[in-house]
């Protein structure tokens, strides 16, 4: 009897002893792959297997080999096998629906795996996030953004679900909900480009303004100093009529990054006139037209510069080429109304009055005008008779005009 315990003992050591140089050899094969020795590691992996073919850690590490490598379907081969010796191996699934999602493009597979995953661990937060972001390239967006949820509640201090959820909480236009989350981004991520970006683009559609430029001046400060981000500020500062500040931005963008569309010399054009430089923004606008002969905007802008400059002439060219551009806008004929008037030239501004008020039959200033050039014409009745119309429509210059001349 003390043989066979004896002998029992024996064999029990060897076997721990055995297990024992696995486990040494597994933990050398992962050394190698540390140090991206991967083809050593895939040798100590295989002599593992070799030795017991149910180590089913090792087929997982050679399929992470053998993906390091690019060689995907061997890759796949050893997940498998992995999965096979273990169908409780959640990373096993795992590491095969990153492989289906990044390498085979396979949305539905990827997502199987990522849910058996979670299914045998239930907190696995890289699960959530890949199965996330598969149904979002199959367009299933509340999918995703639950898992995204409940990857935020299994971990709330990393940024990436938050960012995710925001950029479809922006899709969906749920705005408050987006904003909150990169927020959260920016709290655990501060120096994130990227997030200060779509929060500066979000801040500036719900019109916070002075945070908007705040974020796209992080932004750039934290390395996305592209044209994009730069045109976003130079807009923003345009529209909030910045004007210095705006046309140095769109002075990068046309002498630094080589953005030169029509756009950008219009708006150098009108910063210009707002900052007392009308020579300039004629020839920003002249720019502006030699790359588009075809907007009406760009003439009524240079349009308006000339009159600043007493250039009237120039100012009914660009006016009547607007107009060919865009016969329907009233309001070009009422701008060249107000030149011909200056010009003294009233039939003509009578004319252009004609077609304002006839499109606009409520537009006070314009019965006022016409009425003024009446008068010039020594037409009395037909002068009070629209003056009368524009006090009818509460003009007070109208009204105080009526009182005196018309009753």
């Amino acid at each position: 009897m003390k043989k066979v315990v004896i002998i029992i003992a024996i064999v029990c050591l060897c076997g721990s002893m055995y297990a024992q140089r696995l486990s040494e050899w597994y933990d050398s094969g992962l050394q190698h792959m540390k140090e991206k020795d991967y083809v050593s590691a895939i040798a100590i992996f295989s002599h593992i297997i070799e030795q017991s073919s149910y180590y089913f850690d090792a087929y997982l590490q050679l399929g992470i080999c053998y993906e390091e490598q690019k060689k995907y379907d061997m890759a796949l081969k050893y997940y498998n096998s992995a999965i096979a010796k273990n169908p409780k191996f959640c990373e096993a699934y795992y590491r095969r629906a990153l492989l289906y999602a990044n390498i085979k493009k396979d949305n539905i597979k990827a997502i199987e795996d990522a849910t058996k995953a979670i299914s045998i661990k239930p907190a696995m937060y890289d699960a959530y996030i890949l199965r996330a972001q598969q149904y979002t390239q199959q367009g299933k967006d509340n999918d995703a953004i639950a898992d995204y949820t409940t990857a935020i509640g299994i971990n709330a201090n990393k940024w990436e679900a938050y960012y995710e959820r925001a950029l479809l909480e922006i899709k969906a236009e749920i705005k408050k909900e987006a904003l909150e989350d990169l927020d959260m981004v920016i709290r655990i991520h501060n120096t994130m480009a990227e997030a200060y970006w779509q929060r500066g683009k979000l801040n500036e559609d719900i019109g916070q303004y002075a945070n908007a430029l705040k974020d796209y001046n992080r932004t750039m400060q934290y390395g996305n100093y592209t044209g994009e981000v730069l045109k976003a500020r130079a807009d923003l500062y345009y529209t909030t009529m910045q004007y210095k500040e705006a046309l140095a931005d769109y002075k990068i963008l046309t002498d630094t990054f080589r953005v030169k569309t029509p756009e950008i010399y219009a708006k150098r054009g009108v910063c210009s006139t707002a900052l007392g430089d009308s020579v300039t923004a004629q020839k920003e606008f002249t720019k502006a037209i030699a790359l588009d002969h075809n907007n009406y905007s760009i003439y009524l802008y240079r349009a308006e510069n000339y009159v600043k400059r007493n250039r009237l002439t120039s100012a009914i060219a660009d006016y009547k080429r607007a107009i060919e551009l865009n016969s329907k806008a009233w309001d070009i004929y009422y701008s060249r109304a107000q030149v011909y008037m200056q010009m003294k030239k009233y039939d003509l501004a009578i004319a252009d009055l004609n077609v304002v008020l006839k499109r606009n039959n409520k537009h006070a200033q314009a019965y006022y005008l016409r009425g003024s050039c009446k008068d010039a014409l020594k037409d009395y009745d037909g002068a009070c008779q629209d003056l009368q119309k524009a006090a009818s429509l509460y003009h007070q210059e109208a009204i105080n005009r009526v009182k005196k001349y018309c009753n």
